[in-house]
């Protein structure tokens, strides 16, 4: 399953490198993320914390499923505004780069993959990108939808991984 996310945000992915995943889940959930030992990366006196990535793997940790599951952005780089320390909504021009990267990312597969769009952003790439299907829509967890997102992922993802 691979979850597609909208873009990296500032506090996470810029850091990290990795969608969902901010510097915090790079220390407190290593077991989780990666095999080996994890370093950070930014000049931060203590991790870099970002909620949205705190609530996707806590829900990945939930169901013991981090390693059955993919993140990706539909815009891989990170969109903002006049400082890099900001977000913003990458445009549809934007998010039509991130194509060939995404297509890059799924010939590493040997099997077919199936992806949920986490966010309108993510929705509106899958639809726009010919030849991609959406196997579901999870609402982001930011402003307001951490509680939408968990239950929308125990039902579709979760359900999806063990049927």
């Amino acid at each position: 399953v691979l979850l597609l996310g909208e873009a990296p945000s500032h506090r996470g992915c810029r850091f990290t490198g990795i969608p969902f995943c901010s510097e915090v889940e790079l220390t407190h959930k290593a077991a989780l993320v990666a095999r080996e030992p994890l370093a950070l990366t930014s000049a931060a006196p203590k991790p870099m914390s970002e909620r949205s990535a705190a609530i996707v793997w806590d829900e990945m940790q939930r169901a013991a499923c981090a390693r059955e599951v993919v993140l990706w952005n539909a815009f891989p780089w990170h969109p903002y505004r006049d400082e890099v320390a900001t977000n913003r909504k990458p445009r549809l021009s934007e998010v039509k780069q991130g194509r060939p990267a995404f297509e890059a990312l799924l010939r590493c597969f040997t099997h077919p993959i199936d992806v949920f769009a986490i966010g309108k952003v993510a929705e509106a790439a899958l639809a726009t990108w010919e030849g991609f299907r959406c196997a579901g829509y999870l609402r982001h967890p930011s402003m307001g939808g951490e509680s939408r997102f968990r239950a929308q992922f125990r039902q579709q993802v979760v359900a999806h991984l063990q049927s």
